[in-house]
């Protein structure tokens, strides 16, 4: 018997998340542009592209969000201590 190929794909994924959609919550805010999310229900990981479009988060896209991350780090604390404005 031949399945239906809705159903096959909702029987592999979580059935809230295949017909309702993703709950994201941000769970590490890299810098004003970029964050990660993370699926409440089925704990997907996603990061936002140059778009603003939610994509999955890979290994490569991971280390990429951590560089900047610490490129951020370094940016304010730069900007904090060493060039301060004088008025």
């Amino acid at each position: 018997m031949k399945t239906n190929y809705l159903t096959e794909g909702m029987v592999k994924k979580n059935y809230r998340c295949s017909l309702l959609g993703h709950h994201y919550i941000e769970t590490k805010k890299v810098n004003t542009h970029f964050s990660e999310y993370q699926c409440k229900v089925c704990k997907i990981q996603v990061t936002n592209d140059t778009r603003g479009h939610k994509i999955t988060l890979t290994s490569q896209l991971k280390e990429i969000n951590e560089t900047l991350f610490y490129l951020n780090l370094k940016k304010q604390f730069l900007s904090k201590f060493y060039f301060k404005k004088e008025q």
